[in-house]
């Protein structure tokens, strides 16, 4: 045995001690960067069992059987398990998943993008989209109404003559240069078309309306009158032009529909057809007489006359105007006494006249040519169908106060279609658009926008005549 103090000498495969340093460098080398056994061996892809040498290597073959499909199933879930056990990892959010209450296990909320919605919240937000979408599909589609329009005496070449009425544009369009209104109104065969006013609006803007004049198939016997929220008729100061008297007072709407072939009603126009003659006039002369309306307006003309010539600024302005409505009050004047006892009288009027209006014009006497006949049919429009409708009650306001309670709760047929006062008959088209005189009411509902045709005939319905 050998002592404490002697040392140990280095066995017979020990290394020297120079190789020993050496070797300590190294593996604090390998420490640092790693060594072999870290770097993971690829295994060889072994041919296919049966394959002949030198043949092209293909895949490992999956496992056969449903062993291996669930084992796979259950480490790619085991895996799935352990990333979302990690802290800090973050799951990824569904678009949309559904949250269950803890009290009764009902669906209470739902995760729209991570954000917690009640159920009752989104169903309402559905449902308030699809309605729009109804209205805004409602109020852009257009409906034809047509309907047949009985008139006791009716000459023979007024059968089946039709009257093509729209009212109340204010400035809309239906597709791009009124493609959609024009479509429907030129599918349509008509002999006569009436615009029954606000076709322009309190906007101001006539392109719309021009749009629809300059898109018309014809313009033979277009007619048209001003709405109560048109601009004018009148221009505020007359313009300083050489020209006719229309250019210097009318609106530029009205004198751009004019320039388009279409005809301005403010006086009686007549239409010929064949030999009859329907003749058409602004509802505003049925009960006025005549010859006392001419007899004012030329009174105040030669009044302001004598002004401008003693150089009144204010008669100078006023002249044109007062002018112009003695030029209507003439013709409403000549009209009567061309005017036969088997002509049709056909009324324009934007809002629809009252009853009592209707009787004391069936209360005049035509005989001495000073008041205009008791109309057979009169048109109008300006209610727009009630603008929004209730299912099975239909209109539930009208901005009328000669009806009763209002225009509240209106009877229907003061709303919109055909009835009869006395011996006229009065057509009420549902239009194509609002009614500026409910603001609030600034979109159809349950009301899609119309234009109506109307057919002329002297065969009396089954319900107009007379059991025997």
């Amino acid at each position: 045995m050998q002592g404490p103090e002697e040392k140990k000498r280095p066995g017979k495969h020990a290394a020297p001690p120079e190789q020993e340093a050496q070797d300590d460098v190294l593996r604090a080398d390998a420490d640092l960067y790693g060594d072999e056994a870290d770097i993971p061996i690829r295994p060889r892809k072994k041919a296919p069992s049966g394959g002949k040498p030198g043949a092209k290597k293909g895949r490992k073959p999956a496992a056969k059987g449903k062993k291996g499909k669930k084992k796979k199933r259950a480490s790619l879930a085991a895996r799935l398990a352990a990333l979302n056990a990690k802290p800090g990892f973050r799951k990824r959010r569904k678009m949309f998943e559904v949250v269950r209450s803890d009290d009764d296990a009902r669906v209470g909320t739902i995760l729209v993008f991570g954000r917690r919605l009640s159920l009752k919240l989104l169903i309402a937000l559905a449902a308030a989209v699809v309605a729009v979408a109804l209205v805004f599909m409602n109020n852009a589609n257009i409906a034809v109404r047509e309907e047949s329009v009985a008139v006791v005496g009716l000459p023979d070449d007024l059968e089946d003559f039709q009257l093509l009425v729209i009212s109340d544009l204010n400035g809309r369009r239906f597709g791009d240069e009124q493609s959609s209104l024009l479509r429907a109104i030129n599918n349509l065969d008509y002999d006569a078309l009436f615009f029954l006013g606000d076709m322009v609006g309190a906007g101001g803007d006539p392109e719309p309306f021009y749009e629809l004049l300059d898109g018309l198939s014809t313009t033979n016997n277009v007619y048209f009158i001003c709405g109560d929220s048109d601009p004018g008729p009148y221009v505020e100061t007359p313009r300083n032009i050489t020209g006719t008297l229309s250019q210097m007072v009318l609106e530029d709407w009205i004198l751009g529909a004019i320039e388009r072939g279409a005809t301005y009603v403010d006086s009686p126009v007549c239409l010929t057809v064949g030999e009859s003659d329907l003749w058409i006039s602004p509802a505003t002369l049925m009960n006025m007489e005549a010859g006392e309306l001419l007899s004012t307006w030329q009174s105040q003309m030669e009044q302001e006359e004598e002004g401008v010539l003693a150089g009144l600024q204010t008669d100078y302005n006023a002249l044109p105007i007062t002018s112009y409505r003695q030029r209507i009050a003439q013709n409403f004047y000549n009209a009567l006494s061309s005017m036969g006892e088997g002509d049709f009288f056909l009324a324009l009027s934007h809002q629809p006249p009252s009853d009592d209006f209707i009787y004391a014009s069936a209360s005049h006497s035509s005989e001495d040519g000073r008041y205009l006949p008791e109309p057979e049919l009169i048109l109008a429009g300006h209610y727009c169908g009630g603008v929004w409708r209730l299912p099975v009650v239909g209109a539930f306001y009208i901005p009328d106060n000669s009806l009763d309670r209002n225009g509240w709760f209106p009877a229907q047929e003061d709303v919109e279609g055909l009835s009869t006062v006395g011996e006229t008959q009065v057509y009420i088209t549902g239009g194509l658009s609002t009614n500026a005189d409910v603001p609030v009411m600034f979109f159809r509902l349950f009301n899609q926008p119309e234009i109506s045709l109307l057919t002329l005939t002297a065969t009396l319905p089954e319900s107009m005549i007379l059991e025997e």
